[in-house]
């Protein structure tokens, strides 16, 4: 009879995490390193959150968190919880995390006995979770208790996270059999996505096989509205790496160059904006970002055009707006106060206060259509933009 694979680290951090929301945590839970391969911490942290959020959350909990990698780590406040009785009567009041916990179990060595100990005590904490995932000697220690323990049999559980597998199985070549590519479906199961044939592997073709390079593919493809994904609508997504930013938008519109404006919001609409820190916004959420960076290049734009009118050089009017006086921002700069006088600036100032009041007063709906309309307010067309900046 052949041996029962061992469930893959998606699939054990997603049990512990539905454990901590239902309060079914072992007395004693250890997460450890692999003992082979490649570690990976993500696993552990979202455990550790899972744990942190239903223990605040409980109102009839004491709950204990300590982190052990601080420098001025006192044991006492540890070992008076773990000798101490609930204050909410019996033993199933009291939870405890101790994060980085093999800095203060190598250092005082009374303490990992005496956490052994509490999870034998039937009085103890209801449970105890230990972050021994960083640092090394968690596999020494867990061999000196080694004993103690296999004692507590099913009170005490080890977990080990490493990597996931990228690559599927050789027995079954299919992309989506991958353990990456099966956490990256169980995940969009959870954010209310459905993955088709072959786009959990082309996610992890295209992100990666890190847990949290996959949920932030995900969470892009949450933002764009998309309930079911094919593969193609990955690889589409993941086609345009160069699509236009705020800047860019900002640049169309002050030129008054509608149809490129117009081009950037066509991509955000199916794609999202990609911010400067490389995040993705969804409409909705961008539309902040959109208009408070094409008032800023604007509010610049007018100091230069206000200085140059009082007959300052270039160099000292890029100095009083703010802007570099040299390089390639300057020459945008420029070409902008050639392309957008003062006609045209007064005009997307005054685009930018219908989108405020459109949006925030009336309540237009679709962030979108409102951007659409500021575009077309400041549009100029091909003659008006070659009779010169003054229009």
């Amino acid at each position: 009879m052949a041996a029962k694979r061992a469930p893959d680290p998606g699939t054990v951090c997603r049990e512990l995490c539905a454990a901590a929301a239902e309060g079914r945590l072992p007395r004693l839970l250890l997460l450890l390193p692999p003992a082979r391969g490649e570690a990976e911490p993500w696993f552990p942290e979202r455990i550790l959150l899972a744990v942190r959020s239903a223990a605040r959350a409980a109102t009839d909990l004491e709950f204990l968190d300590l982190d052990g990698g601080d420098p001025d780590f006192d044991p006492a406040p540890l070992e008076g919880f773990l000798g101490a009785g609930s204050l909410f009567g019996g033993g199933g009041g009291r939870g405890l995390v101790l994060g980085r916990a093999l800095r203060p179990l190598s250092r005082w060595g009374r303490l990992f006995p005496a956490l052994l100990q509490a999870a034998a005590d039937p009085g103890g904490p209801q449970w105890m979770v230990l972050d021994l995932a960083s640092g090394s000697g968690a596999a020494a220690l867990l061999k000196k208790h080694q004993k103690a323990l296999k004692a507590l049999g099913e009170a005490a559980r080890v977990e080990r996270f490493r990597r996931l597998y990228g690559d599927p199985p050789p027995w079954k070549p299919d992309p989506d059999a991958s353990e990456a590519a099966r956490f990256a479906a169980a995940e969009a199961r959870g954010l209310g996505l459905r993955l088709g044939p072959g786009a959990a592997g082309a996610l992890v073709a295209v992100a990666g096989s890190r847990p949290g390079e996959i949920l932030q593919a995900l969470r892009h493809l949450q933002l764009l509205g998309l309930e079911r994904v094919e593969e193609e609508d990955v690889r589409a997504v993941a086609a345009h790496s160069a699509e236009g930013n705020a800047f860019a938008f900002a640049e169309a519109v002050l030129e008054g160059r509608g149809d490129e404006a117009l081009r950037i919001l066509q991509q955000l609409r199916a794609r999202g904006l990609r911010t400067w820190d490389g995040r993705r916004l969804a409409p909705q959420e961008a539309f902040s970002l959109l208009v408070s960076v094409l008032a800023g290049e604007r509010r610049r734009t007018a100091a230069v055009a206000a200085a140059l009118q009082e007959g300052l050089d270039w160099a000292e009017a890029a100095r009083r707006a703010g802007v570099p006086a040299g390089g390639p921002p300057a020459q945008r700069m420029q070409r902008r106060l050639e392309r957008a006088g003062p006609r045209q600036l007064d005009r997307v100032l005054e685009a930018l206060r219908e989108a405020e009041v459109h949006l925030k007063r009336e309540g237009w709906r679709q962030a979108l259509h409102v951007l659409e309309l500021l575009v077309l307010r400041c549009h100029r067309g091909r003659r008006s933009a070659a009779a010169g900046g003054g229009r």
